[in-house]
C-alpha cells in the first residue's frame, strides 16, 4: 500500500561514477530544503552493499528512508561524459528501467529526481498540493540563462518539443499509469520511434521517451492534456562547466564554459537555486567538503 509523499532517486554505480555518493548528497539537500523530504533510493544489490560498506550507517539512516532493491536487466547504454572541456570519458548509463518508478515508489505522490539534481530551495514542494497527475519541465536554460542546444529544445529542428525527465512528479492515478505505460512502450520500441521522430545520437535518453509518450497521449499535438508544466525553467550546469567554489551549502560559484570558445570561462554565483549538475565528477569532487558543511565527517 503506497502512502504519503516523497522523493525517489535511481542510483546504480559504475566503474567511473559513484552514484550512491551522489544519492546521499542529493538526499541531504532534499532533507535540508524541502518539506516533502521522505527519500527513497532505487538501486541494486551491488550498489547498496557498497553503500553499507563505505558510508557511515548513521549518515545512511539520516538521509535515506526507503531502499528498493531491483534486479532489472539494463539495456547496453554507453555514454560519453565530459569533466570540463578537457577531459572526456565513457561510462555505462543504467537508465532503461526509469519508467518503472511508479511501480517501485513507496509513495502515493512522488517526485522523481535525477541523482545530479541539487535541491537548494523548496519551490518543488508546491506540486504535491496541486491536482496534477504528471508534471515535468519543458523549458530549460544554462547557468548563463542561455537556452539549451537545439536537440534539447526539440527532438529535431522541425520536431516535437522536448520534455525533461530530470524532474518528474506523478501520483497513482489512472492517467499517470497510462503515461508510464506509454513511456515503457516507447522505450521498448526505441529504434522504431527514433526512425519516426528522427532524433539524433545512439544514447538511450529517457527525455526522448517522455517527449514522445506525451506527444502520443496528447493525440499527436503539443498540448498539455496529459502532462503539465513544472513552472519555471530547469537550470542546467552543463558537463563542460565546473564548480569553482562552494562558499556554503546553498551558495556555489560555477565556472561556466563558453560554448564557442572553450578556453573562455565565466564565473556564475548561484544561491538557493535548484541546479541540474550534469558534470557529475565535479559534483563528486566537492563531496567531502559538502559532507563537512552538512556536519558529517
Amino acid at each position: 500500500m503506497k502512502q504519503g509523499n516523497g522523493v525517489c532517486f535511481f542510483a546504480y554505480n559504475n566503474d567511473e561514477i559513484n552514484y550512491i555518493h551522489l544519492a546521499v548528497l542529493a538526499s541531504l539537500y532534499v532533507k535540508r530544503n524541502m518539506n516533502q523530504d521522505n527519500v527513497c533510493i532505487i538501486t541494486d544489490v551491488g550498489t547498496w552493499a557498497y553503500a553499507e560498506q563505505s558510508i557511515d550507517s548513521k549518515l545512511l539512516d539520516e538521509t535515506i528512508d526507503e531502499v528498493v532493491i531491483t534486479n532489472d536487466q539494463h539495456k547496453p547504454n554507453r555514454r560519453h561524459h565530459y569533466d570540463s572541456p578537457w577531459t572526456k570519458f565513457n561510462a555505462d548509463f543504467k537508465n532503461s528501467n526509469k519508467h518503472k518508478v511508479r511501480e517501485y515508489t513507496p509513495y502515493e505522490r512522488t517526485l522523481l529526481l535525477d541523482i545530479d539534481y541539487i535541491v537548494q530551495n523548496n519551490s518543488l514542494d508546491y506540486i504535491f498540493d496541486t491536482d496534477s497527475h504528471v508534471a515535468m519541465y519543458q523549458q530549460a536554460h544554462d547557468l548563463r540563462h542561455r537556452p539549451p542546444h537545439m536537440y534539447e529544445q526539440f527532438l529535431e529542428p522541425h520536431g516535437i518539443p522536448m520534455w525533461w525527465s530530470t524532474v518528474v512528479y506523478f501520483d497513482q492515478s489512472e492517467l499517470s499509469k497510462l503515461f508510464f505505460d506509454m513511456w515503457e512502450y516507447v522505450a521498448d520500441n526505441y529504434q522504431y520511434y527514433k526512425f519516426i521522430y528522427n532524433f539524433p545520437g545512439t544514447l538511450f535518453r529517457t527525455d526522448y521517451c517522455v517527449s514522445i509518450a506525451t506527444h502520443l497521449l496528447n493525440g499527436f499535438a503539443s498540448g498539455t492534456s496529459v502532462d503539465e508544466f513544472v513552472p519555471g525553467s530547469l537550470i542546467n550546469m552543463e558537463q563542460k562547466d565546473e564548480i569553482h567554489e562552494v562558499k556554503d551549502v546553498n551558495d556555489w560559484v560555477y565556472k561556466v564554459t563558453d560554448r564557442h570558445e572553450e578556453w573562455k570561462h565565466y564565473p556564475v554565483r548561484v544561491k538557493d537555486m535548484n541546479v541540474h549538475c550534469m558534470n557529475k565528477r565535479a559534483l563528486l569532487r566537492e563531496y567531502d567538503l559538502l559532507m563537512k558543511k552538512f556536519g558529517y565527517g
